[in-house]
């Protein structure tokens, strides 16, 4: 799985661009000020006189590590830092040399982004949002194995990885992949363990830093650290509460230093006009809409079922967990099937509603509903039933689930915003001699694959690690 992502080399954007900007900043610079880079996003706030990231600061605190090292790494071997140039709209310009201000670009002058920067890109993203997808697999594959056999617990996990939107997310620059990975880890912390005080603390850590990549989910984290009270009692409550304190203190003082007050956002500051205004009332958060989530769920513009049919499996399984008699036994060997089965519901609840009811509710330039990414690991959970009962239709929609998102990671998660994502976006790109606009693209592709080819070695790495399993293949049903 790390080398099916590392596979994948998304082409620069606004969201990502934008969190590059402030780990650039923090590292180069020690501030939150991202002035330097701020002509390559238009996600950002304005705050007297300077130019800030927009977004919650997690993804772009976690890439710290790497890029400080590929930072140290450029400085001393004397190379060249990210940067950007504009490539004029009139020929006549280039041909002048005129190489005009990316502050004062013209419409129609496009953004030319060196290596350095798209290295940089890729390097955060690999050994940050990357990196800590593998670890919600692990922990994915680890709660399936309370109720499955080795085999549909390793099945269960890989649908979760390569046939949603999980996928795409974790092969790309953004939030909602670390939360929803930091989510799953938080409940694997309360469901896996006896209930010790380090897993409590364990748990609130990482619910806590999920808050940090992303806003909304200190509602998931509440109910969260409810039910690790129903689970647990009191006291692994408590733990869970003191670990999640520091990323509220991390979150409080990045909010002071940008922002002048510990509980001022970005999105108070938000700098384009049409952002501004969409957001001037409630942040831009409204009463649900029954018609967007039909569109979120069914739709061929942003539909999650549409993208990824498995997950309508693993929709009625949480339903069929949710009702059916459940185990009361809280023993280390057993869980509460009904009880998470509810919890699930719940945080898929609160993700639907508060994207059916937000004024960009399609996300922008995005694959599938990106603001319900965090929802993702919750649902997969229903395809324990699932594999069960109807393991020929898990495989038959698991499968095409696939195909689509290999074709969407290989056309990377900026959709744009209008048309079918998939025949519109994805597959004409996977299909296309050279990569398109902004250099989304693949290692298939620099070796000179072109096409659908460039997805051969990595087609050829599953299969041998296929034929590697086989001894092991025969007991995973035991």
């Amino acid at each position: 799985m790390f080398c099916t992502y590392a596979y994948f080399i998304g082409p620069p954007a606004w969201n990502q661009n934008s969190r590059l900007a402030l780990t650039r900043a923090l590292v180069e610079r020690g501030s939150t000020i991202i002035d330097p880079d701020h002509a390559t996003t238009g996600d950002k706030s304005y705050r007297d006189g300077h130019f800030y990231s927009d977004k919650a600061p997690g993804a772009s605190l976690l890439a710290l590590p790497a890029y400080t090292l590929y930072y140290a790494a450029t400085r001393l071997g004397g190379g060249e830092l990210p940067s950007v140039r504009v490539i004029p709209l009139d020929p006549a310009a280039e041909l002048a040399g005129q190489q005009p201000d990316p502050d004062a670009r013209q419409p129609g002058d496009r953004l030319i982004y060196n290596q350095a920067h798209r290295t940089a890109l890729y390097l955060c993203r690999l050994l940050s949002t990357s990196l800590l997808a593998l670890a919600g697999l692990a922990a994915l594959y680890l709660l399936a194995r309370r109720q499955l056999a080795p085999g549909p617990a390793a099945a269960l996990t890989l649908l979760y990885g390569l046939a949603s939107p999980a996928f795409v997310y974790s092969t790309a620059f953004y939030g909602h992949q670390p939360c929803a990975d930091l989510l799953l880890l938080a409940l694997a912390c309360i469901l896996l363990s006896r209930g010790t005080a380090q897993a409590g603390l364990a748990a609130g850590a990482c619910l806590g830093l999920a808050v940090v990549c992303e806003y909304p989910a200190a509602v998931p984290a509440a109910i969260v650290t409810g039910f690790a009270l129903l689970h647990h009692g009191p006291r692994f409550a408590a733990c869970t509460v003191a670990g999640g304190l520091p990323g509220a203190a991390l979150l409080a003082l990045y909010h002071l230093a940008a922002f002048g007050h510990p509980l001022r956002t970005g999105y108070d500051f938000v700098y384009l006009a049409e952002f501004a205004e969409g957001m001037r009332v409630n942040y831009g958060i409204h009463t649900p809409d029954l018609a967007v989530l039909q569109e979120l769920l069914f739709g061929r513009f942003r539909g999650l079922f549409y993208l990824a049919p498995v997950l309508l499996l693993a929709a009625w399984g949480l339903l069929v967990q949710a009702i059916s008699p459940g185990r009361q036994d809280m023993s280390e060997r057993t869980w509460p099937t009904r009880q998470v089965a509810g919890l699930a519901l719940l945080v898929i609840g609160f993700y639907l509603a508060l994207s059916s009811g937000y004024y960009m509710w399609d996300g922008g330039a995005a694959l599938g509903p990106r603001h319900c990414v965090p929802m993702l690991p919750f649902l997969a959970l229903g395809l324990v039933p699932a594999l069960r009962l109807v393991p020929g239709a898990v495989a038959v929609l698991g499968a095409v689930s696939a195909a689509q998102m290999l074709a969407a990671a290989a056309a990377a998660p900026e959709a744009p915003q209008y048309g079918d994502p998939l025949w519109g976006h994805a597959w004409p790109l996977l299909f296309a001699g050279q990569p398109g606009y902004g250099g989304a693209t693949n290692l298939g592709r620099l070796l000179g694959l072109p096409g659908a080819l460039s997805l051969v070695p990595l087609l050829a790495l599953w299969w041998w690690t296929w034929q590697q399993l086989r001894p092991q293949r025969k007991h995973w049903r035991s």
